[in-house]
């Protein structure tokens, strides 16, 4: 079978921002590789020495050289149908929220084909998603102006591409009842996939954040946090760079006037030893920021347990006492991270508990062998 992945950038390319898409585009494309797939990655990038096509690790990629523009997204659509005509794939796979969507359902509509989409966030399928965030927005009214009809624009070929996709994959219970109440699909819950080795985990007495600094991560909270608790011997460490660098400024003064380490952006590879070092990991993400974040899943696979502000997948926290979601309450996440630092023996037995569950949810081959028998089955069926 060949597989084509449409993408908008690669997790390892250098000029990449690293986001849980391409992290769950990079770890999926190595599992189909190692089923004997053949995997065709079409994606842009900004490195004018990629070569326009070269295999990695037996993976094909067809790298896309990206120009500046409002309408980028539209110049290059043409060029990712033109790569999968001359790839004549048998199935095509889109994660996320973009044109590609409407390139991949488009393509394989007139090629007869299934394209299955991904989401990969709560509000994925949600319709003019980019138009409601401009008008969210804290931009200025003229700005807002000369923004819209190019959002709307946008908005108009994700839409349509939503449409086409013959499977919808969910990461979440949440995530499979928005699309079936707004696109009307019956969306397939699969985990995802990591395939990593947990034997090397050193813990020390520290709490962790560690996301692109944003607004919607809000970092504030978990400084606010520190300070409202008692770390006694635990250290607390923020890691996470922003291109805003007057933001990024001062986020790190705040941070360390709480005795708070920063680190500054860490590349993905470098991620895994901050979850193996850490006993706690916190996410501040606002409640629309995030879906299934990646960062939960390599924190479980740390054995390193979660405490989050507002997002709790499937309400696994409690379900297997892995983590601790205080559902927007900023008290409750403050007194469950004090009574963790405060009581070693119950933070242990989580931590055990987060390895066993992630194992068996994310790190588990029949997770590609359902995407596997999901493609198989819509070949057959078209």
């Amino acid at each position: 079978m060949k597989l084509a992945i449409l993408a908008q950038s690669y997790l390892h390319d250098k000029t990449a921002s690293i986001n849980g898409t391409f992290v769950q585009l990079h770890n999926l494309s190595k599992g189909f590789n190692k089923a004997g797939i053949d995997v065709f990655y079409i994606c842009t990038t900004n490195d004018k020495t990629k070569p326009s096509y070269e295999v990695i690790g037996g993976i094909h990629f067809h790298w896309i050289q990206s120009q500046t523009g409002f309408f980028e997204w539209r110049r290059t659509m043409p060029l990712y149908k033109k790569l999968l005509e001359g790839i004549t794939p048998d199935t095509v796979y889109v994660r996320g929220r973009n044109v590609l969507q409407y390139v991949a359902g488009n393509y394989a509509n007139k090629n007869e084909i299934p394209f299955v989409w991904g989401t990969n966030g709560e509000d994925s399928a949600e319709f003019w998603k980019n138009v409601k965030r401009l008008k969210k927005s804290n931009k200025s009214l003229i700005k807002k102006i000369v923004l819209y009809p190019l959002k709307a624009f946008e908005d108009f070929y994700i839409n349509k591409g939503m449409k086409l996709a013959d499977e919808v994959i969910n990461q979440s219970d949440h995530q499979q009842k928005e699309t079936k109440r707004l696109l009307g699909k019956d969306g397939i819950i699969l985990p995802s996939y990591f395939n990593v080795d947990n034997k090397n985990i050193t813990k020390s007495n520290q709490v962790l954040w560690l996301a692109t600094l944003s607004t919607n991560k809000q970092p504030e909270k978990f400084i606010e946090l520190i300070k409202e608790i008692d770390l006694k011997i635990w250290k607390a460490v923020l890691g996470g760079g922003s291109s805003v660098k007057d933001y990024q400024k001062t986020v790190f003064t705040k941070a360390k006037l709480s005795k708070i380490r920063c680190l500054g952006a860490i590349p993905f590879h470098d991620s895994f030893k901050l979850y193996n070092e850490s006993k706690i990991y916190v996410n501040t993400s606002r409640p629309d920021s995030d879906g299934l974040p990646n960062a939960y899943i390599q924190s479980w696979l740390s054995g390193t347990v979660v405490l989050s502000l507002h997002h709790n997948p499937n309400k696994w926290m409690e379900k297997h006492d892995i983590g601790f979601c205080s559902n927007g309450n900023f008290n409750k996440l403050a007194l469950k991270l004090q009574e963790l630092i405060d009581n070693p023996k119950l933070l242990s037995q989580m931590s055990k508990n987060t390895i066993q569950f992630a194992k068996e949810q994310f790190s588990n081959d029949s997770i590609i062998e359902s995407y596997l028998n999901l493609f198989n089955k819509n070949k057959k069926t078209l």
